[in-house]
């Protein structure tokens, strides 16, 4: 159940080692036992509390926590097998008789009293010499007084200040991962956001643009969604890129010759790639890295291509990477009362959440995220279903979905189109349908045209202009999102 290591954990490459040792990656700890040694094993992770640490009982063969005693401890709540969190509680080799296995009591205990007795008589000189040197300083200072004494005295009480404020605005970490996602990208000129999907990806992406607005920037934001758009970026055809979007953005600047632009690399890498792929994208997205200068960039990841890749990811990314998986109680607890302000919800509605607030902020799923899941629940009609839709909402997804399928005829047409939409970039171009691709799906779900209303004895097909006609028995409404590009809205 337990294997104990004689070395660190593997922070480095924690994905490809979780990979190796464990069926689902995503139960892989690394951490302490309450004999000290360090051990790894695959285990479902738990929440831990704010200024403690995980450890592994091997007698009762559980997961656990215990105080952290030392400094710079977790300031807030985590799972057992977050590599993220501050380093009181990261598990390092400092010595090797710590992952050791024991031997005899006796001679353990031995061995400890004799390290205690050097360390403490080693310890109690030092204190003695320091005392001397500094009474003997003292002493010096006060019989040669200087004119500028009182002045250096306040110069170096400032530089001390100021050292202490550096040292701790570098070593402090932001709790709340927007403020993580912000100071990577200020600091660091990029952040990569990883999730699962409906996490927020791209809502956050979108929101760091929006802070930066409102800090001083004048954004020219590019937003690049597939592998071509890359492809030409990096090929040095920006402007027929930046046409690919709307044209509305300002040139990124802060102060005058400050130029800058900021791009929003969002799932060019998503689930459905296979190895090869993969890195064709990635060869690519190293092209356009190698062109760009003086830019800002924020990428998003889905959780199960950055898990699968681990090895060519975390060397790159590991240092700007935030994890939407990993939002502790208070964003929940925000994102959740945040969202429930927006819909109008029953009595018995508000009082099952209430009932059930601290389940919903643990709930953690492989394939929705925390808002995503929230955004479902609160569209339930019903107690019953809002129940359903937190045990299972996958399985209440796909109930919606085929009520959709297997609903009116105007039902059917949304599904067609929603269908079209998932194997198309989220889009369709009333005015460039790929037809082949269109029928197959129309055949496939069993799906007929809707014929004219005014002739309905007419075997004639309506058109895809969007010009009044229907498509799957949705009518077609022009939305001007790229110019020539109208967009069918459902």
């Amino acid at each position: 159940m337990f294997n104990v290591i004689k070395e660190s954990c593997p922070y480095q490459n924690w994905t490809s080692v979780a990979k190796k040792r464990c069926p689902n990656p995503g139960n892989f700890h690394c951490l302490k036992d309450e004999f000290g040694r360090i051990v790894w094993l695959c285990s479902e992770p738990i929440w831990v509390e704010k200024d403690r640490c995980p450890v592994f009982n091997v007698v009762a063969r559980t997961m656990d926590t215990t105080s952290c005693l030392q400094t710079r401890c977790p300031p807030y709540d985590y799972r057992s097998n977050d590599i993220d969190v501050e380093y009181a509680c990261r598990f390092l080799m400092e010595k090797e008789s710590s992952t050791t296995p024991f031997t005899t009591k006796d001679t353990e205990t031995s061995k400890n009293s004799t390290g205690i007795i050097v360390t403490s008589t080693v310890l109690t000189l030092v204190t003695i010499i320091m005392v001397v040197l500094a009474g003997i300083m003292f002493y010096k200072r006060r019989r040669q007084p200087s004119k500028n004494n009182g002045k250096q005295e306040e110069e170096s009480l400032d530089l001390m200040q100021e050292t202490t404020r550096e040292t701790a605005r570098i070593e402090e970490k932001p709790a709340c991962l927007f403020d993580q996602a912000k100071m990577f990208l200020i600091q660091k000129k990029m952040v990569v956001i990883t999730g699962v999907p409906g996490s927020g990806k791209t809502f956050l992406a979108k929101s760091l643009v929006n802070e930066l607005q409102k800090n001083g920037y004048k954004m020219k934001k590019v937003l690049i969604c597939n592998l071509d758009q890359l492809q030409q970026g990096h090929s040095g055809n920006e402007e027929q890129l930046q046409q690919g979007h709307s044209g509305n953005e300002d040139q990124l600047q802060r102060g005058p010759g400050d130029k800058v632009n900021i791009y929003i690399i969002d799932d060019i890498f998503h689930e459905l790639q296979n190895h090869d792929e993969i890195k064709e994208t990635l060869t690519a997205f190293n092209e356009f890295l190698s062109h760009a200068e003086e830019t800002y960039f924020i990428i998003t990841i889905p959780s199960c291509t950055w898990t699968n890749n681990g090895e060519v990811f975390d060397p790159m990314f590991y240092k700007v990477e935030v994890n939407l998986d990993k939002r502790d109680k208070n964003e929940k607890l925000a994102i959740l009362q945040s969202l429930q302000t927006k819909y109008d919800l029953s009595n018995d509605q508000l009082a099952y959440l209430d009932g059930l607030k601290n389940e919903i902020l643990l709930s953690s799923f492989t394939y929705i995220g925390f808002p995503a899941l929230v955004l479902w629940m609160f569209k339930q009609t019903n107690v019953e279903q809002l129940e359903k839709s937190l045990c299972d909402p996958l399985n209440t997804i796909r109930d919606e979905i085929s009520s959709i399928k297997n609903g009116t005829i105007e039902d059917k047409g949304k599904f067609l189109v929603l269908s079209y939409m998932c194997l198309n970039d989220g889009k369709i171009d009333v005015r460039n349908v790929d037809e082949n691709l269109f029928n197959f799906l129309k055949n496939k779900c069993a799906i007929r045209w809707m014929r004219n209303p005014e002739n309905p004895r007419t075997d004639q097909e309506e058109p895809l202009d969007g010009s009044g006609g229907t498509l799957g028995g949705i009518k077609g409404t022009h939305h001007p999102d790229q110019e020539g590009s109208p967009r069918i809205r459902t």
